[in-house]
């Protein structure tokens, strides 16, 4: 049976906790991340919550939404740029979605409004040990790749990986700031002054997207009210992780991410740049949060997606992440192909700048 809700409030509410209990599903598809994206930062999509429900339990939840804002109907995963990772949630000890996908998508379609286009960004490969169906159902391509710290060792034997020359660095800057005064990692409680945090990183955010010259994320209130909104709690086994890297007390930088069971999720780091970025705050602080979860026995780090070169340092294993576009009528033909030669005017001139 397929059933499609257009809410997240009512009995959606409890299929989609019931089955995030029992699947293997990043904390970005959980019911709160994205029923709080869609309050604040995700309004302007109208929801399209596809339920598979076999054997008179649910067996998977597509969170798909099409933003009502475009000329193009674009059929998409659910929580925009706030969701590093995007993917179904399956249930875990059933297999019975996966054997019958084609027939199930079919019906699905059969089900959904008329849409323009299908795309699919941000794809995961893998639930637990499931394939990602939509990464094969339609061609797919590499959009980019994804870093992750994976801990074996104690944290002596994890730092022989990395170069000499940026450990040396990293202590030379300890160094110096030790001498200007107490320099102190911190691990925080986010029901202790988490507005404040959250002004803060705000700050140190936007200084740094004035200073790069590219557009502000968090300019848009609906962005920020993400963050404030989201529960500290976000799951059964996913927690809002909150740090900072002080001087005196002063902090010089923070980060915002997610523990979720023993995986460690970097997704907000940000430093006083006006002050302090000759001293690479954020790198220490970096290095502080990667001891940390070796010392607490986190079984991973996940930088996500990204092509950063300090993920490259920090990291020893990654994955490709999958785009999926697909067209069902001309309109979405047009603009796919529209896309795709946009796509290779701006690589070009990317390439001649890069010679120049």
């Amino acid at each position: 049976m397929i059933r499609i809700y257009n809410t997240f409030e009512g009995e959606i509410k409890d299929l989609w906790i019931e089955l995030e209990e029992n699947s293997q599903i990043p904390p970005f598809q959980s019911y709160n991340w994205l029923s709080i994206w869609h309050q604040t930062a995700g309004k302007k999509y109208t929801l399209f919550i596809t339920c598979i429900i076999l054997e008179e339990r649910i067996q998977a939840i597509f969170p798909f939404g099409i933003n009502c804002e475009t000329a193009i109907k674009k059929l998409e995963w659910l929580g925009g740029s706030h969701s590093d990772y995007m993917s179904p949630i399956l249930r875990s000890e059933n297999d019975s979605v996966l054997n019958n996908f084609d027939q199930l998508w079919g019906e699905v379609l059969a089900a959904l409004p008329r849409f323009d286009v299908l795309s699919l960004a941000k794809q995961i490969p893998k639930l637990g040990n499931k394939n990602n169906p939509f990464t094969s159902i339609y061609p797919s391509s590499n959009s980019m790749r994804s870093y992750q710290s994976i801990f074996s060792d104690e944290w002596q034997l994890f730092k022989n990986g990395i170069s000499k020359k940026v450990l040396a660095d990293s202590n030379r800057q300890r160094k110096r700031l030790s001498e200007l005064g107490e320099l102190k990692f911190n691990i925080l409680n986010p029901d202790t002054d988490y507005m404040g945090f959250l002004d803060c990183m705000f700050s140190f955010k936007q200084q740094r997207y004035k200073q790069m010259g590219v557009k502000d994320f968090l300019e848009a209130k609906e962005n920020r009210d993400f963050y404030i909104n989201l529960p500290a709690i976000i799951s059964s086994t996913a927690k809002v992780s909150c740090s900072t890297l002080t001087l005196d007390n002063e902090i010089i930088a923070l980060h915002w991410g997610v523990i979720d069971c023993k995986k460690f999720f970097y997704l907000m780091p940000a430093h006083n740049t006006l002050k302090w970025s000759k001293y690479s705050p954020g790198k220490l602080l970096l290095e502080d949060l990667l001891e940390w979860c070796n010392e607490n026995q986190f079984s991973s780090f996940d930088f996500t997606g990204g092509e950063e070169p300090y993920k490259k340092i920090w990291s020893n294993d990654y994955f490709s992440m999958h785009e999926t576009n697909h067209a069902f009528t001309i309109r979405g033909h047009v603009y796919l192909f529209i896309l795709k030669v946009g796509r290779k005017v701006k690589r070009f001139f990317f390439n001649l700048e890069k010679k120049s």
